[in-house]
């Protein structure tokens, strides 16, 4: 993009003064880096409470913090900025209390404003309301205002915040490959596979541009639908046959007058091979393909006085050429187009659906209800609620957040009501990949007429800042749009001569360039990275040697010697840090990746983990065994291994010891289970003396945090592992919770990319990489109107555009990359060229990169060009030195000896109450027996699950049957079991749409693996349950309303001190199962009874419970009579089960309806057994048990819960 105005027609701007900016109208104040933004806006925040500034400054009247809205972009920036302006305020109020202060913005205010018991009130009051106050991210704010002015903004009151909406996102992409790749033919489909192999290589490309706002698409040549796709695919067919036909005239004529060394005769062969193969696009080694066999370009390679053959498929393939379409990049862009436009609209359909919103949704739904027309109405009522606006950090907004701050706060000339203060650096506008537009922040700046700065650098040297000064001033364009990002040089503190990097006393110069080459020609960025990396760590290496012997120093007037974590290499992948960190390593140099964004899913320990959970679950499993035991993670030799395969004992051990983990995942949940297996195989030992070991074991402490949180909501260890698995496919890097946690916060030279750098200062700071760049792959760019324009085909002249802005960016960054240092800074460079050989020793490619615009904008960089402008940095400015790279060749650095005296834990000699448990059914009911337990329980380790598949003791002989025919052969156990539960969780019961029935176990089906061949039988099963009369009045499922029931209703029930004998007293004589069943034993305990409730429904007045239960009791429906169902019942103690959830739905129902009665309102308990629900010939129900407890039970047990013991009587 052009610049937005070829003259500079900005107004002049002023130096900001806090004490005396106006406090209303519209303000636009840039902060160059260092230069106290933070400190201007906590003094002007200040000024706002107290009233404070004459007739033309002040507001109109004092403010209070929730009257403040201050908007920054990011949690940890509202965080601080809270944090800051809480301190100043009290700061200020003890100002004001004691009359004094050596402040000079609050003496100044102590000075001006009278009554200052009054103004320390006021601040007392600010000070207690801190935790009101109006200091929101952007995103915070959008949704703060959508639900408190609901009606006016047409949000739904119950719309709950998406944070991650990766899952809707790749299900959405995969119904659009449905809906569209799934019609095409074999060859149109063998197309597209070769552009994308499957969903998720679509879903890759989709999402960054999913993400843009306000995206404007250019429509160059990309085909309205499939059909130009086909008319192409049958013109190329076309030309295939044709030069099948003429083969023998194409060779001997070819032959006969081509040159030998041109293209054309070089590819006759692999031509000849492409028209007979079903290849659509000819593979070959350059971009000029198949088109080397137009008239045109065969005359151009003939030898000289020769002809090409006049034949007529070199004239088809010349109209190909001039269709202008190449096949591949035409249908690449069009399903991205349709792709983004369905995928798109269909997301924002799902999230109102699923009453949802992201966080583009905060933004574009606040956007619209302020240009809606009642915008207008809510404007004004946010405006009246916040008077003042100051948003920080304006240059990372877009147009969507500009627009919203701009009609709430317009522009208009000179108001005294309101204030909007937009603060900010354009140079420092990095976050373009987030959606951060520069360009917003050019069009705001023409909007405002009142424009600030901030003048004085107080964080660096004055030799760091003069050296800084001096390489941008010196540039012809330093931020290449001129007139809109002008560089002004900013001056120093007072103190700023004190600072600096010294050793053996000697001061060293603020900003050392190295400079590598090959010999006198240039150097291929590989080898230049691998020099840069090691010169990085030996440097390293040497300053914290000396400041080990007290000889590097660094700080003002009281020097302290360099500390690790004082010293920072600046990168912009994760591959540089990683170059960095193994260079550091061979030094024994501690050091920490402060910005990696990987997913720990997609780590090894992931995968580890995954086959040690499988092998938990099934221990018998030899595979899975033998996989667990092969992992990295257990690190177990060779030799160890083959004694497996060749000693039974051993083998025997290993199965018992992965039993262990399992009755421990079972009893204790996953997370002790993992703890377990750290402990017995000394994972944590192991890992922490071997390389990378420390960022391994905060892996596996991570994986099991999120393996905890996860089970939570999962009623089984095989839905847990299928979870982890389904992860371990689809990582996403941008879900927080799965981004790799700092593996220490020890003292340690900090790794970290520049974009994680912006607002951090370092001492001394390392930029070894700064003449490589990112080549421009995207066609994302800026048009003259300042729209975002995609160019999805990614046309040569959209991406030398794009490429434009991307350099623009790269400027911002090292100019952010050089402000955060203090005391020094050192800048790897060399005459990088991608392609290095001797023919082109001289050239290099420095005219893409940052520092290489900075020397000679535009064209391209000659290697003595380069040198020569080193030279005259270094003799302009005394604070730049080019120097070659360091070769000092120390030992490896020794860390300095742990002073702190050897500390040892203190002995614990109390007792631990362990009566207080989360417990639930399962857990009492895990040691019932017909007989007493000779050892009593422990009810406090939960298991987690349900009794999803128990096989009965039918005597019934076994029947045969075709495969895949009755659902009384279905696979038994957990996953079956599991699955079973899953279908009726998404059945609607209420209008059953047997279409959609059938995708939903389709769809389950394939999830859990399960044979498509299962589907009729599945069918059959949800139909014959939900239509199936219940009772002898005739209830169906089928009957309920949609509002009716309420699938897997959790509960939490308080729990007095219960006693094992008293319940078992009070069952035994009043519940005709439990008087049949075992005694219940466990631990007398007290805390919280938790469960879920497979389905509670209301019908004609009356609420019901109900479980599901694929128990398979015998071969035929006549072995799920109701005694036989009752045997199962009393034998599982699901008694128990019916009882507790009764409970739980009395205790509900009691706080919900005004005249509650047990009768009348509570209908019992049905116990579904699913795989012999059939209605008889005869009437009779088989696989229905259905029980209503007694009220005076419910009543007792409800009291005995409570610990309240009940006299029982008979």
């Amino acid at each position: 993009m052009t610049d937005i105005m070829t003259a500079n027609t900005h107004p002049a701007s002023e130096t900001l003064n806090a004490l005396t900016l106006p406090l209303h109208g519209h303000r636009l104040i840039e902060a160059s880096a260092g230069t106290g933004k933070t400190f201007t806006i906590a003094a002007l925040y200040l000024r706002l409470l107290l009233g404070h500034g004459a007739s033309g400054s002040a507001h109109k009247e004092p403010l209070t913090v929730d009257q403040i809205l201050v908007v920054t972009f990011t949690e940890a920036a509202t965080a601080e900025l809270r944090d800051r302006v809480r301190a100043r305020i009290h700061e200020a109020r003890q100002a004001f209390l004691e009359g004094s202060s050596k402040d000079p913005i609050i003496s100044q205010l102590l000075a001006e404003l009278d009554n200052h018991s009054m103004q320390a009130e006021r601040l007392l009051a600010a000070e207690r309301q801190m935790d009101e106050a109006a200091i929101f991210t952007i995103h915070g704010f959008c949704q703060r205002m959508l639900k408190q002015h609901a009606f006016e903004s047409g949000t739904l009151f119950t719309s709950e915040l998406m944070e991650d909406q990766s899952e809707l996102i790749t299900d959405t992409v995969a119904d659009f490959w449905r809906r569209t790749m799934y019609p095409l033919d074999i060859e149109m489909a063998g197309l597209v596979r070769s552009i994308w192999e499957k969903p998720s290589k679509l879903e890759k490309d989709l999402i960054f541009w999913l993400h843009q706002q306000d995206l404007q698409l250019v429509n160059n040549n990309i085909p309205a639908s499939f059909t130009a796709i086909y008319e192409q695919i049958n013109a190329i067919k076309a030309v295939k046959a044709q030069w099948r036909d003429s083969q023998q005239d194409i060779h001997t004529g070819l032959a006969a007058v081509l040159k030998k060394n041109s293209k054309s005769w070089k590819r006759l062969e692999k031509m000849s091979e492409f028209a007979h193969s079903d290849e659509l696009v000819p593979v070959f080694s350059d971009e000029t393909s198949w088109f080397c066999y137009t008239p045109e370009v065969l005359a151009t390679a003939c030898a000289k006085g020769k002809t090409p053959p006049d034949l007529e498929v070199f004239r088809s393939i010349a109209g190909l050429n001039d269709s202008d379409m190449d096949l591949k990049e035409a249908l690449q862009g069009m399903i991205l187009r349709d792709a983004l436009q369905d995928v798109g609209s269909r997301l924002i359909q799902r999230r109102l659906e699923l009453r949802k919103m992201s966080f583009d949704d905060l933004l574009t739904q606040l956007d619209k209800a302020l240009q809606a027309p009642t915008g207008p109405i809510l404007a004004q009522q946010i405006r009246d609620n916040f008077r003042v606006g100051l948003i920080d950090e304006f240059q990372d907004t877009d147009a969507v957040q500009y627009r919203i701050f701009g009609n709430i706060y317009p522009v208009v000339a000179d108001t005294q009501d309101y204030g909007l203060f937009l603060i900010g650096d354009p140079k420092q506008a990095i976050y373009a990949f987030r959606g951060a537009d520069i360009f917003t922040y050019i069009h705001a700046k023409h909007q405002i007429s009142h424009h600030y700065t901030l003048p004085t650098n107080w964080r660096s040297s004055q030799e760091m800042i003069a050296s800084v000064n001096h390489l941008f001033a010196q540039a012809q364009s330093p931020f290449i749009y001129n007139s809109d990002i002008p560089f002004q040089p900013v001056g120093y503190s007072d103190k700023a001569s004190l600072r600096g990097l010294f050793v053996d006393g000697e001061r060293q110069t603020a900003m050392q360039l190295w400079y590598t080459s090959n010999g006198d020609g240039n150097i291929g960025k590989g080898d230049y990275e691998a020099a840069m990396a090691e010169a990085t760590a030996e440097e390293i290496n040497r300053l914290l040697t000396l400041a080990k012997e007290q000889r590097c120093l660094t700080g003002g007037s009281e020097q302290e010697p360099l500390a690790p974590n004082e010293v920072a290499v600046l990168v912009r992948t994760g591959t540089q840090a990683e170059k960095v960190r193994d260079a550091l390593v061979a030094r024994n140099i501690a050091s920490v990746y402060m910005s990696d964004r990987s997913s720990v899913f997609d780590s090894p320990e992931a995968l580890d983990i995954s086959r040690l959970l499988a092998a938990s679950l099934e221990p018998t499993n030899e595979r899975k065994l033998r996989a667990a035991l092969a992992t990295p993670l257990l690190a177990l030799s060779a030799q160890t291994l083959d004694e497996l395969n060749n000693n039974e004992l051993h083998w025997e051990e290993a199965v018992e010891e992965f039993n262990d983990y399992h009755q421990i995942w079972l009893s204790r949940g996953v997370l002790p289970m993992l703890r377990q297996l750290i402990t017995r195989r000394r994972l944590a030992e192991n890992l922490l003396a071997s390389p990378n070991g420390e960022r391994r074991l905060t892996n596996i402490q991570h994986i099991g945090e999120l393996l905890a949180a996860a089970a939570r909501e999962r009623e089984t260890p095989h839905a847990l592992l299928r979870w982890l698995q389904e992860r371990i496919s689809s990582p996403d890097t941008n879900a927080k919770e799965q981004q790799l946690h700092l593996e220490s916060e020890r003292d340690l030279v900090q790794i970290v990319t520049i974009h994680k750098s912006k607002g951090l200062e370092y001492g001394v700071v390392f930029m070894p990489f700064v003449c490589t760049w990112r080549q421009q792959d995207k066609a994302l760019f800026h048009n003259d109107q300042q729209q975002v324009v995609a160019d999805l085909l990614n046309s040569e002249e959209s991406v030398e555009i794009a490429d434009r802005e991307r350099l623009a960016e790269d400027l911002r960054l090292l100019y952010v990359a050089l402000t955060r240092s203090v005391h020094a800074c050192y800048l790897g460079l060399g005459p990088v060229k991608l392609r290095a050989t001797a023919k082109n020793k001289d050239l290099t490619d420095l005219n893409k990169t940052a520092f290489g615009h900075l020397l000679k904008p535009g064209g391209p960089i000659t290697v003595p060009e380069f040198r020569d402008a080193l030279d005259r940095l270094e003799q302009n400015c005394p604070a730049i030195t080019v120097a070659d790279l360091p070769d000092s060749q120390l030992p490896r650095y020794q860390p300095p000896a742990d002073q702190l005296p050897e500390l040892s834990a203190r002995q614990f000699t109390g007792q631990i109450t362990r009566n207080w448990w989360m417990t639930s059914y399962s857990a009492l009911s895990r040691n019932a027996s017909h007989a007493q337990a000779a050892v009593t329980p422990d009810a406090s380790h939960e298991q987690p699950g349900l009794d999803l598949e128990v096989q009965g003791q039918s005597q019934t002989a076994v029947i045969e049957r075709p495969a895949f025919t009755s659902l009384l052969d279905f696979p038994r156990g957990a996953q079956p079991g599991t699955f079973l539960h899953e279908i009726f969780e998404r059945v609607a019961f209420e209008n059953p749409n047997p279409q959609e029935i059938e995708a939903t176990i389709r769809d389950l089906l394939l999830i859990n693996n399960f044979d498509e061949q299962w589907l009729p039988v599945l069918q059959e099963m949800v139909q014959t349950v939900i239509h199936t009369p219940m009772n002898d009045t005739g209830m169906k499922l089928s009957d309920l309303t949609k509002d009716g029931y309420k699938p897997e209703l959790e509960f939490n029930l308080p729990l007095g001190l219960l006693k094992a004998q008293e319940l078992n007293t009070l069952l035994k004589t009043q519940d005709p199962l439990a008087a049949r069943a075992g005694e219940l034993n466990f631990y007398d305990l007290q805390g919280m009874l938790k469960g879920f409730i497979d389905l509670t429904f209301q019908h004609d007045g009356c609420w019901y419970v109900l479980d599901w239960k694929s128990n398979w009791l015998g071969d035929t429906t006549a072995a799920y009579t109701r005694e036989a169902m009752a045997e199962a019942m009393i034998d599982h103690r699901y008694d128990l089960q019916y009882l507790i959830y009764t409970l739980a739905l009395h205790r509900l129902l009691k706080t919900r309806i005004p005249d509650y009665d047990y009768d009348a309102h509570v209908g019992g308990a049905f116990y579904i057994f699913l795989r012999g629900v059939q209605l008889n010939d005869t009437g009779e129900r088989t696989g229905i048990y259905y029980h209503r407890p007694d009220k005076s039970l419910i009543e007792a047990l409800d009291s005995l819960f409570h610990g309240q013991k009940e006299t029982v009587t008979c």
